[in-house]
């Protein structure tokens, strides 16, 4: 590391300062700038302290230069977690209009070390925390989500296996995808999977392609070659293209229903959009 004077006070006599307690640090860049054939205009220390809280005292004495709150190459702001390459995480608690800075270690509480701006590595942002995780759910479980949250349609008969959204603040389901056996006969070859329904709160960002993507993950696990579902033909099918389905057709629509096996006729029996999603084998149809 570069020892740097700074500017003494009026009737103050200045001197380099060095704390060995962090030793190891500035070796690591007296080494490094040793290397780079700067060790001719390196001035060793006249004082040695020994406790880091004599080092900041002594350094806060002499600098009366104020901090900036951005660095000057944008790198950090004043406070700002950091990594110092070869040292370790610490917090920016002095930006210099040079360009060094200075900080706290996190394993030396106290601590005021400078460094120059190629030892900061990077920014440690704070992790997101996750407010929704994917779970596996039993279809009541998921029936009632979707009487909940679907927009047109109600509960589904059967179904192979769900997926769901769960807050985790407080273990309530957003959302829920169900996967089922194809509808459509010809499309039931043992290796193909219709996803029946998906509803979630729209509060939830990019929920649907969330369940998308983890129901196409679960299926291809078990084996599936392929996925199917069905929209409105007045629906733009966003999260599906986000997902990466593509759309192969329409279907011809009408009442399933027959003389020799009524059934009720559902909330829409028009035409529809028919998606497929390829999991293996084959080429993505567009």
């Amino acid at each position: 590391m570069n020892s740097t004077t700074l500017a003494p006070r009026a009737g103050a006599v200045p001197e380099p300062l060095v704390d060995i307690a962090s030793i190891s640090s500035r070796l690591f860049w007296l080494v490094r700038n040793s290397m780079s054939g700067a060790a001719a205009g390196l001035h060793l220390p006249a004082t040695v302290f020994t406790r880091f809280s004599d080092a900041v005292a002594a350094r806060d004495a002499i600098d009366e230069t104020p901090p900036l709150s951005d660095h000057p190459q944008g790198l950090c702001r004043l406070h700002d977690d950091v990594i110092v390459d070869g040292v370790g995480p610490g917090r920016v608690n002095w930006i210099h209009p040079s360009g060094d800075v200075r900080v706290e270690l996190v394993r030396h509480p106290g601590s005021a070390e400078f460094y120059p701006v190629a030892a900061i590595r990077r920014a440690v942002a704070p992790r997101p925390r996750f407010e929704h995780e994917v779970v596996p759910v039993g279809l009541r479980e998921a029936n009632l989500v979707v009487e909940r949250l679907h927009r047109r349609l109600g509960k589904v008969q059967g179904h192979k296996f769900a997926v769901g959204l769960r807050r985790v603040a407080d273990q309530e389901l957003d959302g829920v995808a169900v996967c089922a056996r194809p509808v459509a006969r010809h499309l039931d070859d043992g290796l193909t999977a219709e996803v029946r329904r998906v509803a979630v709160d729209p509060s939830v960002t990019n929920g649907c392609t969330k369940l998308l993507g983890a129901i196409a993950k679960a299926a291809s696990a078990m084996g599936y070659r392929r996925l199917v579902t069905y929209t409105a033909e007045g629906e733009g099918g966003a999260s599906l293209y986000a997902a990466g389905w593509d759309p192969i057709g329409r279907s011809a629509g009408g009442h399933w229903g027959s003389a020799g096996r009524p059934r009720k006729a559902g909330p829409e029996e028009g035409r529809k959009v028919v998606w497929a999603k390829v999991l293996r084998g084959e080429e993505r149809e567009r």
